[in-house]
Formats: structure tokens, sequence, C-alpha cells
């Protein structure tokens, strides 16, 4: 599959979900960002290194979806649950069935907690195959996303995308070619996370030495169609005007790289700064220092910066952090009249190198038809 988009294309959102630390489903999200007040943290405990974490409320897999559901990890249950708000919501008339529509999950490594558990298994049993077979399916890196496939009965492609921070901004490029080349009329795209002892020890020993902000968890997922098919379609939220990306290798200047995808992003969008009306950053630290606010500072001014704030309120959510950034970005701009016809920008830095940004077009109403 090329990178080449076929002309006109439009990437339209229209619809999305969160099941966050504020509570699951997308009105949660919203009341929570609203309050401007943190969600619970809890502290930590023996098995972990006593970071702070901020979970998914009142989230018990069994209860929520039943035996059927019972062995599937956080993070698999938090992309099922996102998923069935978006499908639940969708009009008879604007849902494709069969194998046009798409699914795309971003994520890490899946979910660490399995695999670790799963080797320790084989480590301390008395033979190295005695491991708990049910268990298996949960190493697969594409569980979230294969999984929610199969319980909502989705036939069309299905991708799981792995970048750290950036996945969801990665998942968002990958939907945009299925889209783009036809391969659904629409694709339900998301990045999710988990809090597990496993992901604290890993975190720990990375980065988070250097950090004070509790970790979190979630999953953020977007209805996403493309603009020239020829069916009814719902009104769009937000358009993807640009998405760009860059690899911030040992030794180079991390603000240097950042700046320079921010501006190939506005330029891909054919726009100035003084045309965004709001940036979030996915909120990495570099040695306690939040380059990506210093950046996007210089380059799109404070104002800029100063109504949204995700990651302070929900903790650290690691591969889900970027598509949080953009929900956050939706939920925001449905109460600002101030938003419309201007961007949106969202950034995204992970550890491993990963730059990632994103700009959304906040249409007026009819214009996004």
């Amino acid at each position: 599959m090329t990178d080449r988009t076929p002309s006109p294309h439009r990437l339209r959102i229209t619809d999305w979900s969160a099941v966050s630390p504020f509570g699951t489903g997308k009105d949660a999200f919203t009341e929570g960002l609203r309050s401007g007040r943190a969600a619970t943290a809890h502290p930590g405990d023996d098995d972990t290194p006593g970071t702070p974490y901020r979970p998914v409320p009142d989230l018990d897999v069994k209860a929520v979806l039943g035996k059927a559901g019972a062995r599937f990890t956080r993070e698999t249950a938090m992309a099922v649950l996102a998923a069935r708000e978006l499908l639940e919501a969708r009009d008879a008339d604007t849902a494709p069935t069969g194998q046009s529509l798409g699914m795309v999950l971003g994520t890490t490594t899946g979910t660490p907690q399995s695999y670790m558990d799963f080797t320790k298994a084989s480590l301390q049993g008395a033979k190295p195959h005695h491991v708990p077979v049910a268990a298996a399916p949960n190493m697969v890196m594409n569980r979230g996303a294969s999984a929610t496939a199969i319980w909502h009965q989705l036939q069309g492609p299905n991708s799981t995308i792995a970048g750290g921070r950036a996945a969801g901004l990665l998942a968002l490029r990958y939907a945009q070619r299925l889209l783009a080349h036809q391969r659904a009329e629409q694709v339900l795209c998301g990045a999710a996370d988990e809090y597990t002892s496993a992901r604290s020890w890993l975190e720990h020993h990375r980065s988070r030495a250097t950090t004070t902000v509790p970790l979190g968890e979630g999953c953020a997922m977007l209805l996403l169609e493309s603009g020239n098919i020829g069916r009814p379609q719902r009104p769009a939220l937000a358009e993807v005007a640009a998405l760009a990306f860059r690899v911030a290798i040992p030794h180079t200047d991390l603000a240097d790289v950042l700046t320079a995808c921010v501006q190939d992003a506005l330029t891909q969008a054919g726009a100035s700064a003084d045309e965004v009306w709001a940036a979030v950053p996915s909120g990495f630290l570099d040695g306690g220092r939040s380059v990506e606010h210093d950046v996007l500072s210089d380059l799109l001014g404070n104002e800029a910066l100063a109504g949204i704030c995700v990651e302070p309120l929900i903790g650290d959510t690691s591969a889900a952090s970027s598509m949080f950034a953009v929900t956050a970005l939706l939920s925001s701009a449905q109460d600002r009249p101030e938003a419309v016809g201007r961007l949106g920008v969202v950034t995204a830095v992970d550890p491993d190198g990963a730059v990632a940004c994103g700009v959304l077009r906040f249409p007026a109403p009819g214009q996004g038809d």
C-alpha cells in the first residue's frame, strides 16, 4: 500500500468515544475535562514502585462484558467498550455492513503483564510448557484489535499499530490509507493502554524517575470516514487536515525535530500559526522538561496551550495519550464557538524517538457534510 492518496480525499471524524479514568463513555470524559478536576488517584502497592495511578473506575471486566469477556485484559476490554459506544450510536442509514467497516488500534506492545505472567509461569512450573494456555491469546500484540472485531462482528481490515505515545496519530495515518484506497467505508480508529504492575515497573525503570505524573489508562476511539463516498454521511465533527512524522535519533535536538514536524504539518494543512485555536501536547517529559510545551508555545503562542488540559487530569496514558489529546480537542470544540473554522494541533513524542503532529480543522455547521 503506497502513501499516495487519491484526490479528492477528506478524512472526516464523525463521532468519538472514550473509556478513561473519568469513567466509561464520552459523556464522562467531557464532564471530567469541563470540571478541570483530576481523576481519582490510587496509591501504588507492594507489587509496584509505589507510583500513584489513575485507573478506569469500576472496570470489572466480567461484570461489564459477561462470561465471554472474562479472560480479556483491561486493554482489550476498554477497546471493546469504546467500540461499542460508537457502533450503538450509528444511524442505520449511514452504517456500512460486512467488510466495509475496518478497525485500527494503536498500542505500545499490547499488554506486558500477560507476557511477564506467561514467562513467569514457564520458569516456575514443573516443566517449561506448564503454562496457562487460556492466557496465551492475551500475549499477542493485536489481541485488543482482533478481539474487538470478533466481539462486534467487524469484517473489514483489522490492524494494530505499535508506536508508543505516537500510536494514536500513527493509527490515524493508517486509517487514512485504508479509506483513501477504498479498503473500507468507515474505520474505527483508536489507541489503548492499561495500567498493570508490569507496566508500572517498566515505566519506572525507563523514565518515571524524572516525572511525578501518575500513570493512567484508557482507550480513545474515533469513527472515521472519507468525504468521497456516494452515500448519506453524518456531519463531520472535524477533518484531519494534516499528519506529519519524524524520528529523533540519539544526539539530535528533540526540540528541533519537533519544531520541523509541527511546521511540516501546518504546511501540509496550508495554514499558519494564527489559524490555530488550540494545541494539546501528549505530555512527554524529557528530563523533567516538557519539550512539547516549549515548542508549541514558541510556534503557536501560550494562548493556544491555555485552554485544554488532559494528561494532568487523567495521568500518563502512554500509547493512548495522543488519541486522548484528539478526543479532548473534539470534546472542547463542541462548546467553543471560537473553534469554528479554525485548527487544533496535537503533538506526540515517545522516548524511543517517534515524533508526530496532527492538525484538525473544525468546520462550520454544514461545511463538513
